[in-house]
């Protein structure tokens, strides 16, 4: 009788025992949790929800959007929209057609406004002065009295005009117009920018490389031909777009992503509010020129690599995604460049 009693002592205390003990929650498949409850909370030992690497989309030198200017805004037309690397062309050309007159010799020059051009294009009077007085065989004079030359800036029309008088005759003749240099609107309207891409060779540093970039989207009158219509080119595929850069020689096409990214970073480029988005190529490795533009350490981007792959840029995010070449939609525009050597 005693022992019968001890067994069922021992039995009742590892029945208590295992009732105490933490039960297993089974991984569920279906989500047995229900529909309110995410499936990998209810269910977080399942295979599905193990912790996974997403490669963003982004260069790791610029994880946000900080200090780059991202905002969009109507394409500039008309003289006011010229460069700066468009101006200095043009001071370029003055300033070696009064060497060849002055022989090489130092020029003391007058900076002067005439009208209203310095106010149509900003900064233009401090981005010709500086240009000059760091210019070879040329100072800057305050004094206009005491000047050799006097370089007048006027607009006639939608032309910019530069003109180096010699009113004393101290290098040419008595009231000559020794030098003469001019920006029109056509070229002004085309707004190629020239824009700096680091290289990479072996993951280090190299020399960097140029590149010319439309500062605007393609309007609708530059795609067509005719028409005045300053709004972006939309609705295109990106064959479309290629086939129409490439009708402005030079190699050009829709820029790659690097191009794209380093003129974004240094203001060369602007958008348009009826073009949120726009086609990017993605670089191609394979190419000898634009391969040594990628560092495979900072460019984490998650597509395939391709020649020509068509890439999106978000104009709203700062974003890039990729998309078929045969991708269609209205607020999606494009612009072109190539190689400046």
């Amino acid at each position: 009788m005693l022992n019968y009693l001890l067994k069922i002592s021992l039995l009742l205390s590892l029945a208590f025992f295992l009732a105490g003990c933490p039960k297993q929650t089974p991984v569920s498949e279906s989500g047995a949790c229900g529909n309110e409850v995410p499936f990998c909370v209810c269910n977080p030992l399942s295979p599905k929800c193990e912790t996974k690497t997403v490669i963003p989309n982004q260069f790791m030198d610029r994880p946000d959007k900080a200090g780059i200017q991202l905002s969009f805004e109507a394409a500039q037309t008309g003289i006011g929209a010229a460069s700066r690397e468009e101006i200095e062309e043009q001071l370029t050309s003055l300033l070696n057609q009064i060497r060849i007159k002055a022989e090489n010799q130092e020029v003391s020059i007058f900076v002067k406004c005439v009208g209203k051009a310095c106010r149509s294009i900003k900064n233009l009077k401090e981005t010709t002065e500086n240009f000059l007085g760091n210019s070879r065989d040329f100072n800057l004079q305050s004094d206009e009295s005491l000047s050799d030359l006097k370089v007048k800036i006027r607009l006639d029309g939608e032309q910019l005009i530069f003109e180096a008088l010699d009113e004393d005759g101290t290098v040419g003749n008595a009231g000559e117009i020794l030098a003469r240099a001019s920006l029109g609107r056509d070229v002004a309207e085309s707004g190629w920018s020239l824009v700096s891409v680091p290289t990479f060779e072996d993951e280090e540093p190299s020399s960097p490389m140029s590149f010319r970039i439309m500062k605007n989207l393609v309007t609708q009158s530059e795609y067509s031909g005719v028409g005045v219509s300053r709004l972006p080119q939309v609705g295109l595929s990106f064959e479309a777009a290629v086939a129409y850069c490439q009708k402005q020689g030079r190699d050009a096409v829709p820029p790659n992503v690097h191009v794209f990214e380093y003129a974004l970073r240094q203001g060369k480029i602007v958008g348009h509010r009826r073009a949120h988005l726009e086609i990017v190529r993605l670089t191609n490795d394979e190419d000898e020129i634009e391969g040594p533009m990628i560092n495979y350490e900072i460019d984490l981007f998650d597509f395939e690599r391709a020649l020509d792959t068509m890439l999106i840029f978000s104009w709203r995010t700062g974003d890039y995604e990729s998309s078929k070449q045969t991708y269609f939609q209205d607020d999606l525009g494009f612009r072109c460049a190539y190689w400046s050597e």
